[in-house]
C-alpha cells in the first residue's frame, strides 16, 4: 500500500506543497459564493427589470434586436421566429420558447397596457389560449417601443459586448417614458420577487412633469395627479389605501373586482353581466369554476352562465333564477370566484446595480434623473457632431472665399496626400478641412449651392447655441424634458380604464345574505326561527288565517318580531341580561318548521329565559333603550352602551328579588312612555322623566301598581299614533294616545280596557299607525294577519271589538305590528283561524 502510485499521500507534492498542485477549498464557502454568484446573476440579468427603462435583458434584447432588424412600426411584419432566431444568436442565447413567450406576451393587449410588440396573428387570448407557433406569426415594433428606443443611436446609453464578443449590445435604453410603472412587471428572482402593476400613461406624465418642475415635491403631491393602478382589462380597483401604501413603501395589496351590470329578463329575474375581469384572470378558467361551483351547489340562486363576448369586447352572463337577488348572487360570486382577485404589490426594480423596493417618489426621481442624463448625452453628442460640421463648413466657406487659388494649387499637386498638405501649409486648414476640400465636388461651387453653405453654417451655430444653453441652464435642460414628456403624453395617453371604487374589505357572511324583512318568532318551550315577512298575506279582520309555525302539543308561540336579515337583535332575558344575535343566523326552516332552540344560539345561564327581543340597525349614541319590569321599574340607556356585548352575555338591568324583566324598547326624541298592566290600567308620561343610566343600574319606579297586577308591556310612543290593545281572548281596540292623561312617573294610572269575562286580561299593548299591519299568534300557533284600520277606534275604556276566532280553551300568545305589504286575501269576515300544531 505504501508503494502505490495511486496512493494521494505518496503523490508528488508540487510547487505550492499540495498533492498535484490543487489547492484545499472548504465546500461550504465554495457553495456559498458559488450560489451567491448564480443568485447575482439571475437577479440582475434575468428576472428583475430595470429602473431606468423599466425592462428585463430579454425584452430589451428583443426591442434592441427588432429596431436593428428594421421592424420600425411603420415598416414591413416580419417572422416572428426570424426575430427570435437573431435576437437568440446575436444577444439572448437561451431557448427560443423563453424568448417566444416574451415576445408574445409584450404584443397582447390584456397583458401590457402599453404594447410594444405589434403582433400579426395568433398571439393568444384572454381565455387562456395558447398562440400560434412562432412559424405562423408576425411581428414588428410598436409606435411606444419606438419613443423607448429613440435617440439610443446618440451616444444616449452605455453599450457592453454581447456574449461571444460579437457585437454589443445596450445596458438600458433611453426610455422616453415610465416605463416600469406604466407596464408594471413580474418576476421571481432568487431570494426576491417584483410585482409592478400597471398604471396610466397621462397620469405617469403629469406627476413625472410636475417633479421635473418640482424638484422637490412630496409624495402627497405626486398622488394628486396618480390615482392607483390602470389595468390593461379594467376592473374596479377596491379603494387605493393598499397602492398608497405601496407608493409609500414599495410594498401593498389591492383587491381587484370584475365590472358587473344588472339587466331584467322577464318580470322577475335578472342578469348579472361581467363585462370586464381582473388582470390577468383566466376567462374560460373562470366561468368554468363558476359553473362547476353551481352544479356542486356551493352557488345558488344561477341559472345559467353564458359567454357572449365577442370582437366588440367582453360579455359573461349570469342568468339567476326567478326571485333571486342579484346583489347577493354578486357578492357570492366575488367571495367563491376570481371575479374578485388579489394582487400583491412589490416595486422591485435594479436601480444603480442593485436591486430595491421603490416608492412612486423614489422611482419618478430615478427617472428623472435619467432623463436628465439622457438629454444631456444626446445634446453633447448633438453639439460634437454640430461642431465637427462646423468646421467642416467653416473650412468650405474659406475655401469658397479664395476658390481660385485653391483649385490652382490642388491643379498644380502631383497627388491627393500632396494637395492636401499644401493647404493645410498654405491656407492654414486642419487635415479633415483639407481632405472635405480635395473631395469637394464641383457642383458646390455655384452660387445657389454657396449660398446653401452659408445657410447650413448659420444654423449650425444657432443650433450649437442652443446645444450650449441647454447644456449651461438647468432650468432650460429640465423644460425641454417637459415638453418631450409633453409630446409623449399626446401620443400615447389615455383614459383611464380601471376604476378607484370604494374600500370594500373582506365579504362577510352578511354580504352574501340577502336584505329583507323577517318575522322572528319565539315558542314557549324557546324554539326560534325567522320566515320571510311576505309569506304572510294580509287578510281582512276576523279571516283563518295560515300557517305560520308548527308546534308541539306541549308548545306554543309566545314572542313575534320583525327585523331585516342584517339586522341585530339585542335579545333581553327576565334576569336583565343582554345577548347579540344576528337575523340571519336565526334558521329560516319554512313556515311549518319549529325552529331551532334559542340556547344554541346564545349562552343562557341556567334559569335563565328570553323575554324580549329588539331589531337594531345601527347603534347611535342619540338614541335610547327604555326598559320595564315586572313591577313597574323602568330604566333608560343609551343604544350605545349595548353595542359590544360578550358571548356570556352583559348585564342591561340589575333587578330586585323577585322581579323580571318584561320589555325593552327604543326611544326616539320626542317619544312618550306608556305602560300597561295585566288588569286593564295604563300610564302615559314623557321620557325625559327618566334620565339616563349606566348598564349596571336598577331604574326607577315607573307606575305604581296595585295588589295581584303587574305590568304587561311597555312602549315608547309618538303622540299621533295610536295605541293598540288586545285581550287574552281574542278582543281588541284602537285607542288615541291623547286620551289617556298625561300624568308623572310613579303614578298609578287610568283605565286602558274593561277585562271582561268576555275579554279577559290584557296580553299585549302596543303602537301602531293607519296602515300598519298587525300579526296575531295564539298559543295553539294560529297566526293571522290583519289590517290595524279594521280594528275599531274607541275610547280608553271600551271593551273593543274581536280580531280572532279561537278554539275553545285556546289563549292569544303574542301580537305585534308589521308594515303594509299591499296584498290583500278576502277570507271571509270571521274566519276560525288555521291549526298549526
Amino acid at each position: 500500500m505504501a508503494d502505490n502510485p495511486q496512493n494521494p499521500q505518496q503523490m508528488p507534492l508540487g510547487g505550492n506543497g499540495n498533492p498535484g498542485g490543487l489547492l484545499p477549498i472548504d465546500i461550504e464557502v465554495e457553495m456559498k459564493k458559488s450560489y451567491l454568484d448564480y443568485a447575482m446573476s439571475v437577479i440582475i440579468g434575468r428576472a428583475l427589470p430595470d429602473a431606468r427603462d423599466g425592462l428585463k435583458p430579454v425584452q430589451r434584447r428583443i426591442l434592441y434586436g427588432m429596431l436593428e432588424a428594421g421592424l420600425r412600426s411603420n415598416r414591413a411584419y416580419r417572422k416572428a421566429a426570424k426575430i427570435v432566431g437573431e435576437v437568440m444568436g446575436n444577444y439572448h442565447p437561451h431557448g427560443d420558447a423563453s424568448l417566444y413567450d416574451t415576445l408574445v406576451r409584450m404584443a397582447q393587449p390584456f397583458s401590457m397596457r402599453y404594447t410594444q410588440v405589434d403582433g400579426q396573428g395568433n398571439f393568444g387570448s384572454v381565455d387562456g389560449d395558447p398562440p400560434a407557433a412562432m412559424r405562423y406569426t408576425e411581428a414588428r415594433l410598436t409606435a411606444f417601443a419606438e419613443a423607448l428606443l429613440e435617440d439610443i443611436d446618440k451616444d444616449t446609453v452605455d453599450f457592453r459586448p454581447n456574449y461571444d464578443d460579437s457585437t454589443v449590445e445596450p445596458e438600458y435604453l433611453p426610455g422616453a417614458a415610465p416605463n416600469l410603472f406604466i407596464n408594471g412587471a413580474s418576476g421571481i428572482a432568487v431570494g426576491m420577487a417584483t410585482n409592478i402593476p400597471p398604471h396610466n400613461l397621462t397620469e405617469m406624465i403629469d406627476a413625472a412633469v410636475y417633479l421635473v418642475l418640482n424638484p422637490k415635491a412630496t409624495l402627497d403631491k405626486l398622488l394628486q395627479f396618480v390615482k392607483g393602478p390602470d389595468f390593461p382589462t379594467g376592473g374596479i380597483l377596491c379603494g387605493n389605501a393598499g397602492a398608497l401604501q405601496a407608493y409609500k413603501t414599495g410594498r401593498g395589496h389591492i383587491t381587484v373586482r370584475a365590472r358587473a351590470a344588472f339587466e331584467p329578463i322577464s318580470k322577475d329575474r335578472q342578469a348579472i353581466i361581467i363585462t370586464q375581469i381582473p388582470y390577468q384572470v383566466n376567462k374560460s378558467r373562470l366561468i368554468e369554476a363558476a359553473a362547476g361551483m353551481v352544479n356542486d351547489k356551493k352557488l345558488e340562486g344561477i341559472s345559467d352562465i353564458r359567454d357572449e363576448s365577442d370582437r366588440d369586447g367582453m360579455r359573461i352572463v349570469f342568468e339567476l333564477k326567478r326571485g333571486e337577488e342579484p346583489e347577493v348572487v354578486l357578492n357570492n360570486l366575488y367571495k367563491h370566484t376570481q371575479l374578485q382577485a388579489g394582487y400583491g404589490i412589490i416595486m422591485l426594480a435594479i436601480l444603480n446595480g442593485q436591486p430595491r423596493e421603490l416608492g412612486l417618489l423614489e422611482y419618478l426621481n430615478s427617472f428623472v434623473d435619467h432623463r436628465i442624463d439622457i438629454v444631456q448625452r444626446r445634446t453633447n453628442y448633438l453639439l460634437r457632431k454640430a461642431r465637427e460640421r462646423e468646421h467642416l463648413l467653416l473650412g468650405f466657406q474659406k475655401a469658397l472665399d479664395h476658390i481660385d487659388e485653391v483649385i490652382k494649387l490642388i491643379r498644380a499637386s502631383k497627388s491627393p496626400v500632396e494637395a492636401r498638405q499644401a493647404l493645410i501649409d498654405h491656407f492654414e486648414f486642419t487635415e479633415r478641412q483639407a481632405q472635405a476640400i480635395i473631395e469637394l465636388q464641383l457642383q458646390r461651387l455655384t452660387g445657389m449651392e454657396r449660398q446653401k453653405i452659408i445657410d447650413e453654417l448659420l444654423e449650425i451655430q444657432t443650433r450649437i447655441a442652443e446645444y450650449l444653453e441647454i447644456l449651461g441652464s438647468d432650468e432650460v435642460l429640465r423644460k425641454l424634458i417637459v415638453k418631450e414628456l409633453r409630446e409623449i403624453k399626446k401620443r400615447f395617453g389615455d383614459e383611464r380604464r380601471t376604476e378607484i371604487g370604494e374600500e370594500t374589505g373582506d365579504i362577510s357572511v352578511e354580504d352574501l345574505i340577502a336584505d329583507e324583512d323577517m318575522a322572528i318568532t319565539v315558542t314557549h318551550n324557546g324554539y326560534i326561527k325567522r320566515t320571510p315577512l311576505d309569506t304572510y298575506r294580509k287578510q281582512t279582520r276576523g279571516g283563518r288565517g295560515r300557517i305560520g309555525m308548527g308546534t308541539r302539543n306541549d308548545d306554543f308561540v309566545e314572542y313575534l318580531l320583525v327585523g331585516s336579515t342584517h339586522s341585530y337583535v339585542l335579545v333581553f332575558t327576565n334576569l336583565g341580561r343582554l345577548y347579540w344575535l344576528k337575523v340571519y343566523s336565526i334558521p329560516d326552516v319554512g313556515t311549518t318548521g319549529r325552529g331551532k332552540n334559542i340556547v344554541n344560539l346564545v349562552n343562557l345561564q341556567p334559569g335563565e329565559s328570553v323575554q324580549g327581543f329588539l331589531p337594531v340597525r345601527q347603534f347611535d349614541e342619540d338614541r335610547y333603550v327604555v326598559m320595564a319590569t315586572l313591577k313597574g321599574v323602568i330604566k333608560k340607556c343609551s343604544l350605545s352602551v349595548f353595542q359590544r356585548p360578550m358571548a356570556r352575555g352583559i348585564i342591561a338591568l340589575a333587578l330586585d328579588k323577585g322581579d323580571e324583566l318584561i320589555s325593552a324598547q327604543l326611544c326616539e326624541k320626542d317619544d312618550e312612555i306608556f305602560m300597561a298592566t295585566h288588569h286593564g290600567k295604563a300610564i302615559r308620561f314623557p321620557h325625559d322623566e327618566v334620565r339616563a343610566m349606566g348598564r349596571p343600574a336598577r331604574g326607577v319606579r315607573g307606575m305604581k301598581l296595585l295588589k295581584d297586577d303587574r305590568v304587561i308591556g311597555m312602549v315608547c310612543v309618538s303622540k299621533d299614533h295610536l295605541i293598540l290593545t288586545v285581550t287574552e281572548h281574542g278582543y281588541g281596540k284602537r285607542t288615541k294616545l291623547e286620551h289617556y292623561r298625561l300624568t308623572r312617573r310613579g303614578a298609578q294610572g287610568v283605565i286602558n280596557i274593561k277585562t271582561s269575562a268576555r275579554n279577559g286580561n290584557v296580553i299585549s299593548i302596543m303602537e301602531v299607525a293607519l296602515h300598519d299591519d298587525l300579526i296575531i299568534i295564539a298559543r295553539g300557533g294560529k297566526i293571522i294577519r290583519i289590517a290595524a284600520d279594521k280594528v275599531r277606534s274607541t275610547g280608553r275604556s271600551a271593551q273593543g271589538v274581536r280580531l280572532v276566532n279561537l278554539e275553545e280553551g285556546d289563549h292569544i300568545a303574542a301580537a305585534c305590528v308589521v308594515p303594509d305589504s299591499g296584498e290583500t286575501e278576502e277570507d271571509g269576515a270571521n274566519g276560525q283561524g288555521v291549526l298549526i300544531q
